[in-house]
């Protein structure tokens, strides 16, 4: 891997590190004497990432690295999509979905001094309602608990698990068409995960056979069940074992369409979204070049 000018884009206001000086301090201690030039940049707003990133190309940057959480790596990554611009990832998120799921350190120090020692790797890229996604997207309980989460100021998993617990309780299932490959389910659920990778973030693993370039999109279905139900088999998501579970449904394709009953949220990369009845959901293969170990 050789890169000579790098684009660093950081969200001062991702994951739990309040401090985007004590970030900074430990990028440039690792970087300052690296191989390679770089510039460094805060965002301002939301979709500022997302800017900065498309401009990298015309710029003469051969790389673009995202300090923040899932959202602003979807900004980045949909930036850089069917270019020769590479991606790095400094997860500093409250899930770091698309880290957890490439095997990219949890660390601020080891994720930067992983580009220098790390290699490029193409993944596929999903497509919904004309948005990107890289780690997951989905409708149904998880849409709207991340809508509900995405408007607390608390982060992380406690928090996240408290909201799901206090809405199972008066959540009405969906009911869902999907529409792939010739074959139409029809059927209530819990909700429908569409996965580019193997987990929603926080080592909750939605799609264990799912990888990130194979080309497929691992569809899950998630029955509704009975909070008791759901409490028994809800470590298995931790275990990678949800899907020897009877009330999970697993399927792989290229495309789908999801019609539900009425519009409502879904999320992208844990993004909160609405969409109508209808959506379209398709992947792009091996769209995006990334650094993992």
């Amino acid at each position: 891997m050789n890169l000579s000018r790098i684009k660093i884009i950081h969200n001062p206001k991702s994951g739990f590190i309040k401090n985007p000086r004590l970030i900074r301090k430990i990028v440039e201690h690792i970087l300052d004497d690296a191989p390679f030039h770089y510039d460094y940049f805060e965002t301002q707003y939301k979709g500022h990432a997302h800017e900065m990133a498309q401009r990298a190309q015309e710029e003469g940057y051969d790389a673009v690295v995202a300090i923040g959480g899932d959202g602003t790596a979807n900004e980045v990554a949909s930036a850089l999509l069917n270019t020769s611009v590479v991606m790095g990832l400094v997860p500093i998120g409250s899930g770091n979905g698309l880290a957890r799921g490439l095997g990219i350190p949890i660390s601020v120090r080891r994720s930067v001094r992983l580009l220098l020692t790390g290699q490029v790797r193409a993944i596929d890229a999903g497509i919904i309602a004309h948005r990107n996604f890289f780690v997951t997207t989905g409708m149904g309980f998880d849409a709207l608990i991340g809508k509900l989460f995405d408007d607390r100021s608390l982060r992380g998993p406690l928090p996240y698990f408290y909201i799901g617990v206090r809405e199972f309780f008066f959540y009405q299932p969906e009911v869902f068409t999907l529409q792939f490959d010739g074959h139409s389910i029809r059927k209530p659920a819990l909700l429908v995960t569409v996965a580019n990778t193997q987990q929603w973030g926080n080592s909750v693993i939605v799609a264990p056979n799912a990888k990130p370039d194979d080309g497929l999109l691992d569809v899950c279905i998630i029955h509704s069940v009975g909070i008791f139900t759901a409490l028994y088999h809800f470590p298995k998501l931790f275990t990678g074992k949800i899907d020897r579970v009877r009330h999970y449904e697993h399927y792989q394709t290229k495309a789908l369409r999801i019609i539900r009953q009425k519009p409502g949220p879904f999320h992208v990369d844990g993004e909160p979204d609405e969409t109508g009845q209808s959506v379209d959901i398709s992947v792009s293969p091996k769209a995006l070049k990334i650094i993992v170990p």
